[in-house]
């Protein structure tokens, strides 16, 4: 099978490193796999296969010289199945599919809930109108699959197929050498500094409880707008001692590996990588209970899952890890590890997919 997946830019979050991961998987069971990134900017991403950068421009609506790049490209791969990976992906697809008179079936890969993105009429029809040029949906979770198929009102080919991770990938990628220096306890906020994700709901704990844990520290890893603000607050606390900001870096494992938990207090999620990753490393996780992440987060059994806007319980579930019995702690660390080797290891996961194109493949 010819396979193209299509990501956003070769940036590390989690919809580009899974697809990465994803094509690597496809590449080893024999597919011929392309990988195409759409705009500039990001770095870190490598597949061992073929990779073009288009480095279009970003905010341009209507890119009709990238449109025209993506088509001649598709027509000269002549693949049997091009893969949109979230974001921009899909207008890049469906432009391409159009110029190129659909010689290929084109999947969307859902990743994040899409109607809390939704600001205006007009976007959701514009969306709605891309949707109606795929030939199915791949949904990275059921609360994901379940918001598309009501918000959109989609009704083609569409199924639920989670991100897997990487076992032994992740295994050699811990032992290599820790490229920052590390306090001895930290709590790790990983993740995009923006807005949906609140790295600053976690700061302003902090900042009233630093004192009641002396030795703790707080690490921010990964990027984003809300770096400005971040840093200033920290200094007008003069928590530069406490708290760091540490910039995506291309190996995070070592740094997850020590963290004594990850806490995500996201407004709005798909299905974060990073989440079955901490579970499959025994780092506690505590989240709140928003798009896929109750699906695998089972508060008290494989972590520490809250219900979306309970500030109180959340600070309250920090506070219990930090200080509940280490037997305790480990029962629900190795209930989380074996639920991520049984449901969501790479092979399996990347099995799914085939089959998911191998069925569409059936029904056109």
């Amino acid at each position: 099978m010819k396979i193209v997946q299509l990501l956003t830019r070769a940036q590390r979050r989690g919809a580009e490193i899974f697809a990465i991961q994803l094509s690597e998987s496809l590449k080893r069971m024999g597919h011929e796999v392309l990988v195409i990134t759409l705009l500039s900017g990001g770095e870190g991403l490598k597949f061992s296969g073929r990779t073009i950068h288009l480095i279009r421009p970003e905010e341009q609506l209507l890119d009709c010289k990238g449109f025209w790049q993506l088509s001649q490209i598709l027509k000269d791969f002549q693949p049997d199945l091009v893969q949109a990976n979230a974001s921009d992906t899909l207008r890049y697809g469906v432009a391409a599919k159009w110029l190129s008179a659909g010689r290929f079936s084109l999947v969307y890969r859902n990743a994040n809930m899409m109607s809390p993105f939704v600001k205006s009429r007009w976007t959701k029809s514009f969306y709605k109108f891309l949707l109606n040029q795929t030939d199915a949906v791949i949904s990275v979770a059921e609360a994901t699959r379940l918001d598309l198929m009501d918000f959109y009102d989609y009704s083609k080919m569409i199924q639920t197929i989670p991100i897997g991770i990487d076992s032994v990938d992740i295994e050699s990628l811990a032992k290599e050498e820790l490229k920052v220096e590390l306090p001895n306890s930290f709590l790790l906020f990983m993740g995009g500094w923006v807005k949906e994700k609140d790295p600053e709901f976690l700061l302003d704990w902090f900042i009233g409880q630093h004192n009641h844990f002396s030795d703790l520290h707080l690490v921010f890893l990964g990027k984003g707008i809300l770096e400005e603000s971040l840093r200033k607050k920290i200094d007008s606390h003069g928590l530069q001692e406490k708290v760091l900001l540490i910039s995506n870096l291309v190996n995070p494992f070592p740094v997850l590996h020590r963290a004594k938990a990850l806490v995500l207090p996201s407004k709005i999620e798909g299905l974060p990588g990073v989440i079955l990753e901490a579970m499959y490393c025994r780092v506690p996780v505590l989240a709140y209970g928003v798009g896929g992440i109750p699906e695998v987060l089972k508060n008290g059994e494989t972590g520490w899952c809250i219900l979306p806007n309970d500030s109180q319980t959340f600070v309250q579930a920090i506070q219990e890890v930090l200080e509940m019995e280490e037997s305790s702690k480990q029962q629900i660390l190795i209930q989380a590890h074996n639920l991520v080797l049984t449901h969501f290891s790479l092979p399996q996961v990347t099995q799914q997919f085939e089959d998911f194109y191998k069925d569409l493949f059936a029904k056109s």
